[in-house]
């Protein structure tokens, strides 16, 4: 019936914000995603659809880096030129007003925070021609930003919508705002059309996420999951954690609600969500943005997947040089004071070197001492014997962010000794006969994240047909 592409959390930079210098440098650092590089990633992204056999496209947020005007402005012409071949729909996130409001442009050593933003209220007449021009109905929230629906074709019926603000302090929808979210899915199912929608922040936590979320955020998620549920609104397309993944959430009356979870296109590993919808369901099936090119030269997706880790591989490798200042630059970029950081690089070297250098062996020697030998599996340990632990935690941070395109199965000798590992923290705490709520409900969920992290959960979620 359909075919689209949805791609999120561009995060546009402009050169004008300072691209050189020690204080750009550090910035880029701290930074999962691309910064300057971000131009590449996103006009690269938008070449690659243009050639495909997508009708139009669906942006998530976090158009811009931090609500700049000039990357705005850059963005919007990018979006011009794009829109001369398909439509493009779009809405706009707390990074496209700059919600911390704290703007940033760097120049040497400094950072300064005289930059103009576009306000909140702004925002939906500035990108007006990307999707609210073919409003048949559209929501202002209390911000004045705006919710709105298209169909984009016979049959299809495409909510974009602004959770930004629920009006409690939180993101979400007020209570005037779901309805109307209700009101306009009655009037897609009765003109026949299939319905979905994309919001900015993600839905379905999964239990990494819940890690690093507070109870109250996970349960008003949930809730919210099943109320789209229960209104016959069946699928959500979501970004804001720069994380992919697909997830299904069933209503207390057995509905189905399902949320794809799209990663940053400007960070690994940048991946651009193909659809195809038809009355039995939508086929989804990821790509990834191969190569991109800025200031005439290329990188790779792998550039992207070694920026995603490069602040912490590069903490390690300035202890394994005794790089003192390179050191104490890369902490500051966390917010720490070089200052403190300078005090920090006694015992920060030795036990960065020392961490360097720690196998699964090791590690297993070291936990299974503690625990009488019960912790992790002695002969898993010694299939993988001599794999860093650090390339093992990176290799499992780049699969929260791709979806775990490296799968490794139950039973698997990475599987039991990864799942083993983050369920050790738990059983030590237990053993200790700590007694703290918080902390306990944070570590069962670390326990309970290692399965999804090693096999990506119970849904494929780079590619699957979501039936209707």
């Amino acid at each position: 019936m359909s075919k689209f592409a949805i791609i999120a959390d561009p995060h546009y930079y402009s050169e004008k914000l300072g691209c050189c210098g020690k204080a750009y440098e550090r910035r880029e650092a701290s930074d999962q995603k691309m910064l300057v590089k971000s131009k590449g990633t996103v006009c690269a992204a938008l070449e690659e659809i243009k050639k495909s056999d997508a009708e139009f496209l669906m942006i998530a947020g976090d158009l811009s880096n931090d609500g700049e005007r000039c990357s705005h402005e850059e963005m919007r012409e990018i979006l011009y030129e794009f829109k001369k071949s398909k439509p493009v729909y779009v809405i706009t996130a707390t990074h496209d007003w700059c919600c911390d409001g704290n703007p940033r442009r760097f120049e040497g050593d400094e950072v300064y925070n005289d930059v103009d933003t576009i306000p909140p209220e702004e925002l939906h007449e500035f990108y007006r021609d990307f999707g609210l021009n073919e409003a048949i109905s559209e929501f202002h929230t209390h911000q004045d930003k705006v919710s709105y629906v298209v169909r984009p074709c016979e049959g299809l019926t495409v909510f974009c919508l602004d959770d930004d603000q629920n009006g409690e302090g939180g993101s979400g929808y007020s209570d005037e705002h779901f309805e109307w979210i209700t009101e306009q899915t009655i009037e897609a199912k009765k003109r026949g059309d299939i319905v979905l929608g994309m919001q900015h922040h993600h839905l379905h936590l999964t239990e990494f996420d819940r890690v690093i979320n507070g109870k109250g955020s996970v349960e008003y998620r949930e809730k919210l999951c099943k109320k789209f549920a229960d209104i016959g609104f069946p699928l959500m397309f979501t970004g804001h954690s720069h994380m992919q993944h697909i997830r299904r959430i069933d209503s207390d009356k057995g509905n189905p609600f399902y949320e794809v979870n799209v990663g940053s296109i400007s960070g690994y590993p940048a991946p651009i969500v193909y659809c195809e919808a038809t009355k039995d369901g939508v086929d989804l099936k990821t790509d990834h943005l191969k190569s991109f090119t800025y200031n005439g030269e290329v990188y790779t997706n792998d550039y992207l997947k070694e920026h995603a880790t490069a602040m912490f591989t590069k903490v390690f490798t300035a202890a394994r040089e005794n790089e003192k200042e390179r050191f104490s630059a890369l902490i500051a970029c966390l917010g720490i004071s070089e200052k403190k950081a300078n005090k920090m690089w006694i015992v920060a070297k030795p036990l960065l070197k020392w961490v360097d250098k720690l196998t699964i062996k090791k590690a297993a020697r070291i936990l299974n001492f503690i625990s009488f030998g019960t912790a992790i599996d002695k002969k898993a340990a010694e299939e993988i014997a001599d794999v860093k632990v650090t390339d093992f935690i990176f290799s499992t941070f780049h699969s929260i962010l791709d979806g775990s395109l490296v799968k490794h199965e139950e039973g698997s000798a990475y599987y039991i000794v990864f799942t083993q590992a983050l369920a050790f923290p738990l059983r030590f705490v237990k053993k200790l006969n700590i007694k703290n709520e918080g902390l306990t409900d944070k570590l069962t969920h670390l326990k309970n994240a290692a399965p999804e992290l090693m096999t990506g959960g119970p849904l494929d979620n780079n590619n699957y047909f979501i039936t209707f």
